[in-house]
């Protein structure tokens, strides 16, 4: 029996055999590969053909064979395409820019006013059928749209530089202001009578008449060269501070004088008015005399110091406050 040590050897050398075989087997395939009909001889590979580039053997002390050198190998590939750069994104358009507001065309020119008229035309804002309006404009008036005849004085109508007039069958109105209308203020013939007067206004002699007749001394110093009333009904107020001056009369149907201002109607008040009343309430107010006649007199002295000139009346009916008033 063959001892298992010596078996174990001889499976090795089998092994190390097949293995040598194998190399053998490979290098002629090699051989083979690389040049068929090549040949190993003492002096080398010879009569052997061009290789793919291998260096020729050479054995030990041989020379080195006469083959042709082989040939390089392919030519590099060709270079990789570089990757094409990715478009940049679209730029993004801009907000469209509003077109400009349209230009606004020139305003129409204005085509200039009417030429205003001068004179009578400009004053005269009456009725159509306002025959009396020309009189009016003609006396220096403006006939308002009422179809008044209005002297506002010291405006571009009415002046008022010298006397007033108002024309006959027309209601008038006289309006002065602070020292104004200096001259004679006439309104008997009017249909109605309104009179004004500012501080030291109406310097000159105040008639007036119509179905009615009103006269308004609201100004110091006002009406100071007196009054005529001779309407049909008719007030005459003397407010200001030594107001009416001047005597104050009074005649119609109906008499009403107020003497309320300090020191007014200095001069007195004479009424003969089928109704009359006299009240001098202001502070020495109706110093001059205070003669009254016509149906009834009612006078009223109550003012401090008022009526220092008496009163005397010789009406149907006479009433006096206070009663002792004496007659001088």
């Amino acid at each position: 029996m063959i001892p298992p040590t010596a078996r174990l050897h001889r499976a090795r050398r089998r092994s190390r055999l097949a293995f040598g075989l194998l190399d053998l087997a490979a290098g002629a395939l090699a051989a083979a590969s690389l040049g068929g009909g090549c040949r190993v001889d003492k002096s080398g590979l010879s009569g052997g053909f061009a290789g793919s580039g291998a260096a020729p053997l050479v054995d030990a002390g041989g020379q080195a064979g006469s083959g042709a050198t082989g040939t390089g190998g392919a030519a590099p590939g060709a270079a990789g395409t570089t990757a094409t750069v990715g478009t940049a994104g679209t730029t993004g358009t801009g907000a469209t820019t509003g077109a400009a507001g349209t230009t606004g065309g020139a305003g129409i020119t204005g085509t200039a006013g009417t030429t205003g008229t001068g004179g009578a035309n400009a004053c005269n804002a009456g009725p159509p059928d306002a025959g009396t309006c020309a009189d009016c404009v003609a006396a220096g008036g403006a006939c308002t749209p009422t179809g008044v005849c209005q002297f506002a004085c010291g405006s571009g109508c009415s002046p008022c530089n010298g006397s007033i007039k108002c024309p006959t069958g027309m209601p008038c109105s006289v309006m002065c202001p602070a020292s104004g209308c200096s001259g004679t203020i006439d309104c008997r013939d009017a249909t109605t009578c309104a009179v004004t007067c500012g501080n030291n206004a109406c310097t000159g002699n105040i008639e007036c008449g119509g179905s009615t007749c009103t006269v308004m001394c609201s100004g110091s110093s006002s009406c100071r060269n007196g009054v005529t009333a001779l309407g049909a009904t008719s007030t005459v107020t003397c407010s200001g501070l030594g107001s009416c001056q001047g005597m104050v009369t009074c005649s119609g149907n109906n008499c009403t004088v107020n003497c309320g201002g300090s020191m007014s109607c200095a001069s007195g008040v004479s009424s003969n008015a089928g109704m009359n009343r006299i009240n001098c309430i202001g502070n020495n107010s109706c110093a001059g005399k205070l003669p009254c006649s016509g149906n009834v007199c009612i006078i009223d002295c109550t003012g401090p110091g008022a009526c220092s000139g008496g009163s005397c009346c010789s009406a149907a009916s006479c009433q006096k406050m206070p009663t002792n008033i004496p007659c001088k």
